[in-house]
């Protein structure tokens, strides 16, 4: 085993240089107890932290081309570059943080997703098309996907039936304020995310009844 002889102290592992006063050791180390694992959090931060610069720098480009190079009036686009680096970055940040619990990301993107269509569509004028047709898509697409993650066992994870349970009140609650109001038909979207909606509900509560009521009785400490 190696020893520092300024700090008289004996030094496992293989390293070089003493932990206290950084001078060298001498004499023969031994092999580590435990092998040296570079922490998989390491290298995707490194990714994470690439991107997001890449992304940033491609933003401050836009808006420099945007607003001091062009003089003349327009349609200012690299507000949506920078929305839809947020976005991704957002998306980027659910991915490397929440890999064990797909359900959670699930939702995460839907209302991510979700905020920047409708940020998008309310910029360039409101055309209504992302909330009569984008978002119930999406909504559509997350409660299929929690649905199957309910039910498959090896990829069931913790609060997934939480977020199916939010996903369909994301689905019914539209129709209802609307069918409240009776102001307007409902597009056909947000009727077959309703459909859905119901449909998934049904088969939650026969097939997973037991496990439904005692995530209720879990989350309201009944």
């Amino acid at each position: 085993m190696k020893h520092c002889p300024y700090c008289h102290i004996q030094v496992g592992g293989e390293g070089n240089y003493c932990p206290l006063c950084q001078g060298p050791l001498v004499g023969e180390g031994k092999p580590a107890r435990y092998p040296q694992v570079d922490p998989p959090l390491r290298k995707v931060s490194l990714v994470s932290k690439l991107i997001a610069f890449f992304l940033l720098a491609g933003t401050v480009v836009c808006a420099a081309v945007d607003f001091l190079l062009t003089e003349t009036s327009h349609f200012h686009w690299s507000v949506l570059v920078l929305a839809g680096s947020v976005s991704v970055l957002a998306l980027l940040h659910a991915l490397f943080r929440g890999r064990r619990n797909a359900p959670r990301l699930i939702f995460q993107i839907l209302v991510g997703a979700s905020l920047m269509v409708i940020f998008c569509d309310w910029y360039i004028g409101w055309t209504g098309f992302a909330i009569d047709y984008i978002v119930p898509v999406l909504c559509c697409a997350a409660l299929i996907l929690n649905f199957a993650f309910a039910f498959v066992k090896a990829w069931f994870t913790e609060n997934a039936l939480v977020y199916l349970l939010l996903n369909m009140i994301v689905g019914v609650v539209p129709y209802v304020a609307l069918f409240l109001h009776r102001s307007a038909r409902p597009p056909l979207a947000w009727w077959l995310c309703m459909v859905i909606s119901v449909v998934t509900f049904l088969g939650l509560v026969i097939f997973k009844g037991r496990t439904l009521l005692a995530e209720f009785q879990k989350r309201l400490h009944l």
